[in-house]
């Protein structure tokens, strides 16, 4: 089982391996405003439980369309 908290805070790179996305698509998500996130001083966080809601939608989304 998953022992990592819903709330926890990742990194580009942790959330790159989360998404199996190269650092190039996620930073293209995060130019269109596309993907939950904030910046810490001059870095990208990114919060697993708002990931894992917008997975959720965009889920719903393409199974809708």
């Amino acid at each position: 089982m998953d022992k990592t908290p819903k709330s926890e805070l990742m990194t580009a790179m942790e959330t790159c391996r989360y998404l199996k996305i190269t650092q190039r698509t996620l930073y293209r998500y995060l130019r269109s405003r596309q993907i939950p996130a904030f910046k810490l001083g001059k870095e990208w966080r990114f919060v697993r439980s708002d990931l894992e809601q917008w997975i959720r939608d965009r889920t719903r989304t393409a199974v809708s369309s």
